[in-house]
């Protein structure tokens, strides 16, 4: 390192952060003891973000402002990797902050490759919620992270969640290695799961690594009742298989594949559970999902079934547009409509062009006593469509399966 090069850059990727990102910034700024740089990266902000990084880099020698078009967090933390000079660089979200004299205990000259820490999760209330890191504090050499930290790092069964937190904001990295990730990730195009596509797959890659039970990251959580972006985005699924695929191939390359695929479908799992507004019982429990592993995509589909499962199913095709919904019907269909949707009775499948009849009810006899029904009818077998909502673990390849198909364009668009 050259004398005046910095020993940490630290990169701050902003978007319409206005309200935030003095503190952001002031709180990096107070680190003594340290030769550090600060990347300002507004990523196109449609507020005063980006005045106000030009502001801290005229009055700080310190502090560089770069502009770019709108593309995502993966994207403008890269840009920004690509003008540091620190031989370290982390990453702080501009509506978080860090403590006073944050960076004094990392060892930067320990010769590893990756230190993690803690975080702290601020609530709007002033409550602290922290986290330690789950393994011991140390140094882990190569042969410890794959006996100790790879095996649990995106799903540890004693705590049912990730046994490595992917976020980056509480990891320090050598600058010549994340690089290199972040450029692979910022091609995916993908504004969901960024981080774990970095961090998971840069394990198999570090030689040493040192965990430090120490909090130096304030994470603002947002208000109570406020759900984050991606748990109420409409491509919710599609993103998460992309993920799922990227570190499915990154794995794939690693001679630790066979243990890892059961890792990833945990992990991701969990991810589905937290879509409360698709689902509101647990996935493990009732996995109440469209059977598009059974219907082609953008078909015409007659929905059987206007119950709590039906209802599912409905509000799911309207998500997800898995096929074309020809008519919703039901036994009991007198006077009945939902979501401005008409009921009618089974009869119009006479008169109707379809290529399935969904059924949605989740008891088998039910079930099969609406088969027998519908072959009075004349309906062929291959066109009925019936499977039971109870998974469990084992079931875990046919959802992904499911996943896939969801991210599949629909044929013509």
């Amino acid at each position: 390192m050259h004398k005046n090069e910095p020993l940490l850059s630290v990169i701050v990727p902003v978007y319409n952060a206005e309200k935030y990102i003095s503190q952001c910034v002031n709180s990096i700024l107070q680190q003594k003891h340290l030769a550090l740089e600060i990347i300002l990266v507004d990523d196109g902000s449609l507020d005063e973000s980006g005045t106000i990084c030009d502001l801290f880099a005229k009055k700080n020698y310190c502090v560089k402002a770069l502009h770019i078009k709108n593309g995502g967090i993966a994207k403008a933390r890269y840009e920004g990797i690509k003008i540091a000079k620190g031989r370290w660089v982390t990453f702080v979200d501009a509506d978080d902050w860090i403590s006073e004299n944050a960076y004094r205990d990392i060892c930067f000259e320990d010769d590893c490759d990756i230190v993690v820490t803690g975080i702290c999760e601020y609530t709007n209330d002033g409550r602290e919620i922290m986290h330690m890191p789950y393994f011991k504090e140390g140094i882990y050499e190569r042969e410890e992270i794959v006996s100790e930290i790879i095996p649990i790092m995106l799903w540890n069964s004693r705590e049912n969640t990730w046994a490595l937190d992917p976020s980056l904001c509480t990891k320090f990295f050598r600058r010549k290695d994340i690089q290199k990730q972040l450029e692979k990730v910022s091609k995916v195009g993908s504004d969901f799961g960024e981080d774990s596509m970095v961090i998971y797959p840069m394990m198999f890659q570090v030689d040493r690594i040192r965990i430090l039970k120490k909090i130096y990251y304030f994470h603002r959580l947002r208000p109570s009742g406020v759900l984050p972006p991606y748990i109420i985005d409409e491509e919710f699924i599609p993103k998460l298989y992309k993920v799922y695929e990227y570190l499915k191939d990154e794995f794939r390359k690693t001679a630790y594949w066979d243990f890892m695929k059961g890792q990833l479908d945990c992990f991701f799992i969990n991810s589905i559970e937290l879509k409360k507004h698709c689902f509101e019982y647990s996935f493990f429990e009732f996995a109440a999902f469209f059977p598009i592993e059974k219907v082609s995509r953008g078909s015409r589909v007659i929905l059987y079934g206007a119950g709590e499962l039906g209802i599912r199913y409905w509000k799911q095709n309207s998500l997800y547009h898995f096929c074309d919904i020809v008519s919703w019907v039901d036994r009991a269909h007198e006077d009945k409509q939902i979501d401005n949707c008409i009921i009618e009775s089974p009869e119009v499948i006479k008169e109707r062009e379809f290529e399935f009849v969904v059924i949605a009810v989740d008891n088998y006899y039910i079930a099969q006593g609406i088969v027998l029904y519908l072959s009075e009818l004349g309906v062929g077998g291959e066109k009925i469509v019936w499977h039971s909502t109870r998974v469990n673990r084992q079931g875990m390849k046919s959802i992904f399966d499911i996943l896939k198909k969801v991210s599949e364009p629909v044929m013509g668009q």
